[in-house]
């Protein structure tokens, strides 16, 4: 393909952006095919309208990459390309793999900062094949044989070269004499992907002409399959009649099919950013949420996070739960307590919460459940044993802990979901401090 093709093409993938953005940032390796794509994105950046960056990134994972920074800078520096060159340390535990751990630091150090600008990557068609070759032999399933989209608005990443094959770019390349790093663990049959690229697909493509098109065309197919089944999803998930954000009805899961309610529940986990758990244990979760048994309280840790079920009520949150803080003092004033990746909030009310007097220079502070505690709710009703009161509340047994409590001068004046003591109730016209948890996932 000529260059003025490839330009042509990539001023084309442009064009069809849902909204035009205003600062484009690539991600920089050095190699031919970033180095490709910012040629043409600085080619066009004027007549297009846009700001454009690098970052490059160096995990330290192969030996000499440091020094990759450098042609970088020389080809940024040529083009007036502002480049961020950051190092990043690598997850030697993460449940992915080395190759999982390596693409999410990347991918994080990539989009830090970003500022609104769209990450533009350098994927192209025969990665693409050969991401949904190696997908489909892992059995990934629809969404994973969908392979990358040339718009990935969630995570606004942009992959203007992905219908483009790599021996345009490397013609293109030539042509300018661009100058490239060649990264020598692209050529380790060790690992899967390079073997796929190196040994698998030559000779398929060489039995069959235009195969790794097909591929990257299936992988299209797949991802479109894979949208409507999103939207699919997302109608069950609307229809579960969530009692809050984020909690769905279980009589209204367990009332579809088998692949209908694992279909939701792909795409709640999905959407909690959940690392995707493979068949067999996806199909093990939906078993258990049928039974009867897990409406007492039940939590299913599905990798980076787990399904909870309590009475009629499901929801996915963060696998690892908080710890339990120390007593934190509170001086009447201060506004925010942090407590278990969350906050204590006391906003100033009238009429309203905790009575300002009964609080402001007494001894205070927040607290998690010791056991036996007992509050009293309505000035004219018993004092009833927290447990009780967390019951009702709908609270689940692994929360209980987690609550923050006031005490003051000893005394229980108010639990985080539960309430306020009546002796600590702020009357009308009173100034009053409200308080409140936001608790994140």
């Amino acid at each position: 393909m000529p260059s003025i093709d490839l330009v042509s093409a990539v001023a084309s993938q442009w064009r069809q952006l849902p909204a035009v953005p205003a600062r484009l940032r690539v991600g920089l390796s050095g190699g031919l095919d970033s180095t490709v794509l910012l040629h043409v994105l600085a080619a066009l950046r004027e007549q297009l309208g846009f700001e454009l960056s690098a970052v490059h990134i160096n995990h330290g994972l192969i030996s000499g990459s440091a020094a990759w920074a450098a042609p970088c800078r020389q080809l940024c520096d040529g083009l007036g390309v502002p480049l961020l060159v950051r190092e990043v340390v690598v997850r030697r535990d993460h449940p992915g793999g080395i190759e999982a751990a390596a693409r999410e630091a990347r991918h994080a150090a990539l989009q830090e900062d970003a500022d609104g600008a769209l990450l533009v990557l350098a994927h192209h068609r025969d990665d693409q094949a050969e991401t949904v070759l190696f997908r489909a032999l892992r059995g990934a399933g629809v969404r994973g044989a969908g392979g990358m989209r040339v718009l990935d608005a969630r995570r606004a990443i942009w992959r203007p070269l992905l219908d483009v094959p790599r021996r345009d770019l490397k013609a293109y390349a030539e042509e300018h004499a661009l100058v490239w790093v060649e990264d020598p663990s692209n050529q380790d049959l060790r690992f899967s992907r390079n073997f796929l690229r190196l040994e698998v697909l030559p000779r398929i493509e060489a039995r069959q002409v235009g195969a790794s098109a097909g591929l990257a065309r299936t992988g299209r197919l797949c991802a479109e399959a894979a949208a409507l089944l999103d939207e699919l999803a997302d109608l069950d998930l609307a229809s579960m009649g969530s009692t809050e954000a984020r909690r769905f009805s279980r009589a209204a899961a367990v009332s579809l099919t088998p692949p209908r309610l694992r279909n939701a529940l792909r795409r709640a986990l999905d959407r909690a950013g959940a690392l995707m758990p493979d068949e067999d244990r996806l199909c093990e979760a939906e078993r258990q949420l049928r039974l009867d048994t897990v409406a007492a309280g039940w939590r299913l840790v599905l990798g980076t996070h787990a399904l909870c079920v309590y009475r009629d009520d499901w929801w996915i949150e963060l696998a690892d739960l908080p710890s339990i803080p120390a007593a934190v003092p509170w001086d009447g004033r201060m506004p925010v307590l942090p407590w278990a990746r969350g906050l204590v909030r006391f906003d100033p009310a009238v009429g309203q919460g905790l009575l300002a007097a009964a609080v402001m220079g007494a001894c205070c502070e927040v607290r998690g459940r010791m056991g036996g505690e007992r509050l009293r709710l309505r000035p004219d009703g018993p004092g009833r044993s927290l447990k009780n009161l967390l019951q009702e509340a709908a609270v689940p047994a692994w929360y209980r802990p987690l609550l923050p409590m006031l005490w003051v001068d000893g005394r229980l004046a108010w639990v985080a979901g539960v309430g306020i003591a009546a002796e600590f109730l702020c009357p009308s016209g009173e100034p009053g401090v409200v308080p409140g948890w936001s608790a994140t996932d």
